[in-house]
Formats: C-alpha cells, sequence, structure tokens
C-alpha cells in the first residue's frame, strides 16, 4: 500500500511542474543538460538510455539529439503494460520512429522496437517527481524504473535529472526502492 505522503508529494509536484511556462522549461532543461554532458561518466558513454520527457520533464529531446549529434547510441523505455516492464529500446530517428502512447507520452512504433541488452547500456538517465539528498527518486507510482533498475548491473550510473525545486529532504523510502548515483539540478548535482 502507497503511503499518503508520497501521493501528497506527486501531486505537489506535478502542479509545480505544471506552472513552468515554455520559456522556463527551457531554460532550466538547457542548463541541466549542459551540467549532465559535462560530467565525465557521460562523456565517455556509448550507449545511453534515458526517457521520452512529457509533462513538463527535463526536455529529454535536446539530450537524445546532442546523443545522436556526438555518435552516441540512444536508447529508450519500451513500456510494456504486461508485467510493468521496460525494454530498453534503441531509436535512431525521432521523427520518423515514435508515436504518441494511449497514455499520452511517446514510445517507439511496434516497428522500431530494437531491444538492448542490459550489459550494453553504459549510462541511464531518469526522470522522476522528486529526488532526496540520497538520490532516491518518487516517480508516477507504477513501478517500472522501481522493476527495471533491480536487473540492471549496479555498476552502470544511473543519473536523475529534475528542476531543484523537485529535491526533498529524506524521504520515504520503501524496501524495493533503488538509489541512484547521481541527481542534476540546474542548481546543483547531488552525489550519492
Amino acid at each position: 500500500m502507497e503511503s499518503i505522503w508520497k501521493k501528497d508529494v506527486r501531486r505537489k509536484m506535478i502542479d509545480k511542474r505544471k506552472k513552468l511556462n515554455k520559456s522556463e522549461l527551457e531554460k532550466l532543461s538547457d542548463r541541466i543538460i549542459e551540467v549532465l554532458t559535462k560530467l565525465p561518466v557521460f562523456k565517455q558513454s556509448k550507449n545511453v538510455m534515458l526517457y521520452l520527457s512529457f509533462n513538463n520533464e527535463v526536455d529529454s529531446f535536446k539530450l537524445i539529439n546532442y546523443c545522436l549529434g556526438n555518435m552516441k547510441r540512444v536508447i529508450v523505455p519500451y513500456c510494456k503494460s504486461k508485467g510493468k516492464e521496460i525494454i530498453p529500446t534503441e531509436i535512431q530517428d525521432v521523427k520518423t520512429e515514435l508515436v504518441k502512447s494511449n497514455f499520452g507520452y511517446l514510445e517507439p512504433k511496434p516497428e522500431y522496437i530494437r531491444p538492448v541488452n542490459l550489459d550494453d547500456i553504459d549510462i541511464i538517465i531518469i526522470p522522476g517527481l522528486a529526488f532526496d539528498k540520497r538520490c532516491f527518486r518518487i516517480g508516477y507510482g507504477a513501478g517500472y524504473y522501481d522493476r527495471f533498475l533491480a536487473k540492471v548491473n549496479k555498476e552502470i550510473p544511473k543519473v536523475g535529472v529534475a528542476f531543484d525545486f523537485q529535491i526533498i529532504g529524506a524521504s520515504q523510502m520503501e524496501k524495493f526502492d533503488i538509489p541512484l548515483d547521481y541527481v542534476i539540478t540546474e542548481k546543483r548535482i547531488i552525489v550519492r
């Protein structure tokens, strides 16, 4: 049973993100991407797994274009509702290979699902609704990333990206929550 505390944090963060206008979203996202792309752990990565942003998340599409322009392989999650499972999938062209899902976010079209071996991933960039200073994240509550990260090699760097207002004090984590290695905002880098 999920805590009322987590539900409250989710609601507050969704409301705060909704209030960002397009200009603010772009400016803050650009700053976060600038910081992320300078991190040695990112620079050394050839196979970058990241998300497809929606609902005023940190804009991942600029980061996808950066990766493709710098000869990095781009891997995105394809979410299978059966079993609430993430299939890491390579994409090569954002314009032609994605389609809007029933839930309103973009995902790879069925004919462009190219599963990637978990061991081939060099770094995972992860969104969230909130993060604490120990690098634990609060997502939307479906557990897709919790299940996925439990299967991934612990040595693969896991980086959360968020706006600084999404950083909260110590959170009420559960036994299945997996901390990330870094959280990057427009103002700071939090290292576990």
